[in-house]
């Protein structure tokens, strides 16, 4: 197809997979509440938090991660019907409450000064009257949240391993199944994408690869937060590699397409790209410097 083809015509070419993965998904995901998992009451007369300073570290910046996806304001779509706007609506209840419930358990474990992570969450939200996932912005907006539903899907599964609390073991290990749900959605959307528009697609997936920064990188105590997690294993541009690009530019065939036309050049710039963190982990490795250049890598990659 053309590679000038607009965005709301892709969109309306998507709207087949878009009702398909509707229907899978609802078939797939289980109804759950944070008072499921989490009441404060579990914890009344404990001591204080026995979570190490990695493990809170981490449990806040992936809710922040989990809040700086953008929110679909529910009136932006109210007078809209069809599957898009009812996805972007369950999809959106379906990340409250994953915010919700890992917020009940840092306050419910006094891991966390209750204020002070209010403050945080409200300086990391993205806001906006208008969803970035239509008009111009729909496709980036596509890789964006299958990258970002990835990283905080590989975040969540190994801080859970560093909690060393069952609760947060269940609680963190459900919301990875619903991620995993969302990543097969949003990436099934870009795969069909790429079949629609290659090119334009192919373009999106570069920008979106080469200009990625964890949300909350301009936060105080972030970097501090960002050595910890990468310190012990939870996040890092090895795994950032191996666990998040990797298997989506494979589950893309990204590198086997031969119908990108200009969006050869991004492909190009993608390789290239990829190759320069390959090569970032290298040294990382060998040297030991992994820790104290993971936030400055992250910035920059």
């Amino acid at each position: 197809m053309r590679g000038d083809i607009g965005q709301f015509t892709v969109l309306r070419e998507l709207h087949p997979t878009i009702e398909e993965n509707l229907v899978r998904h609802r078939a797939e995901s289980v109804r759950w509440e944070p008072a499921d998992f989490v009441r404060a009451e579990m914890y009344w007369g404990s001591r204080p938090s026995t979570l190490t300073e990695t493990a809170k570290a981490a449990l806040v910046t992936n809710l922040l991660v989990e809040q700086n996806i953008p929110l679909y304001r529910r009136d932006a779509v109210a007078s809209e019907v069809g599957a898009w706007p009812a996805w972007l609506t369950e999809w959106s209840t379906e990340r409250h409450r994953h915010a919700a419930a890992v917020t009940d358990y840092l306050v419910a474990t006094r891991s966390v000064d209750p204020v002070a992570l209010g403050r945080a969450r409200a300086q990391c939200m993205t806001v906006g009257s208008d969803s970035p996932m239509n008009g111009a912005h729909l496709l980036r907006s596509l890789v964006q949240v299958a990258l970002d539903e990835s990283v905080s899907s590989v975040s969540h599964r190994n801080t859970a391993e560093q909690c060393h609390d069952p609760v947060a073991d269940r609680l963190l290990g459900r919301i990875v199944a619903d991620q995993e749900l969302h990543i097969r959605f949003f990436a099934n959307l870009v795969s069909a994408a790429l079949t629609v528009a290659p090119g334009p697609t192919v373009t999106a997936i570069t920008e979106v690869v080469m200009n990625f920064q964890l949300p909350g990188t301009n936060l105080p105590g972030f970097a501090r937060s960002a050595m910890l997690i990468a310190r012990d294993g939870i996040y890092d541009n090895a795994r950032h590699l191996d666990e998040v690009l990797r298997p989506l530019m494979d589950r893309w065939q990204i590198f086997e397409r031969t119908d990108l036309g200009a969006g050869s050049r991004s492909r190009d710039q993608l390789l290239d790209h990829l190759d320069h963190l390959d090569a970032q982990v290298a040294t990382f490795e060998s040297s030991g410097a992994r820790t104290l250049e993971y936030a400055n890598a992250l910035r920059a990659s």
